[in-house]
């Protein structure tokens, strides 16, 4: 499967021109919130897929805008993928409200995704958390807590997002045993994070090395490897 990546657009209160218009596949991201009135930046966390972004966009011409607001995430994908957003409205710098959606979209197709943009949840800051457990997310999805921004995601679990108060959650594998001596992602027949490197041994994983830019799961009977 060919790479995709994504495009942010500007925003744009809702109501005014199709943010998605002239797009091939493009998803249209409406925000709104009952404790936010106006923001200056929308940050945006991106999970596509085993793909990741993070990106952050402003009125076009400066200023604040007043919620509720529209802007496009466009995709460059050959195939139907899964799309996790997380967004985070800032005003001076601060993080007023945070919020999530998810859909699965097909090539050259249109979806909408509504987020409301609630109070911001109490996590400590770089830890990791399934979405829903102290931050907004995909309750399928580990997060590293920001406070400063959208929490950023790790990867979506194959499995299960297990919560563990006091401890990093994790992905809990559904699809083992593993094989001795292989490579594998957390969560893919191995517990543990979707962004570390796990070596088989003795029926569990071992960690070898987290991944700067994510874990990448390869095919039956290949080794899952670091992007």
């Amino acid at each position: 499967m060919r790479r995709s990546f994504v495009v942010l657009l500007g925003l744009a209160a809702c109501g005014s021109d199709d943010p998605c218009e002239g797009l091939s596949t493009c998803i249209q991201v409406d925000v709104s919130s009952d404790t936010v009135e106006r923001i200056d930046h929308l940050e945006l966390d991106i999970q596509y897929g085993q793909n990741h972004a993070a990106t952050t966009t402003a009125p076009s011409g400066g200023g604040t805008v007043d919620l509720p607001l529209s802007t496009a995430v466009e995709l460059d994908t050959t195939d139907a993928i899964y799309v996790g957003i997380v967004a985070a409205g800032k005003l001076s710098g601060n993080v007023l409200g945070t919020g999530a959606a998810s859909t699965t979209i097909e090539p050259n197709a249109r979806a909408t995704l509504k987020i409301v943009l609630g109070p911001v949840a109490d996590c400590n800051n770089g830890s990791r958390y399934c979405g829903g457990d102290s931050l907004a997310g995909d309750p399928n999805t580990v997060y590293t807590c920001n406070t400063g921004g959208a929490p950023v995601s790790r990867g979506t679990c194959l499995g299960t997002c297990q919560n563990r108060p006091g401890q990093n959650d994790i992905c809990i594998a559904d699809n083992g045993p593993c094989i001795e001596g292989g490579f594998y992602c957390g969560g893919d027949k191995v517990d543990g994070d979707p962004s570390t490197l796990y070596r088989c041994m003795g029926g569990v994983g071992v960690v070898v090395k987290e991944c700067a830019k994510g874990c990448v799961i390869a095919p039956p009977m290949h080794d899952d490897d670091c992007r």
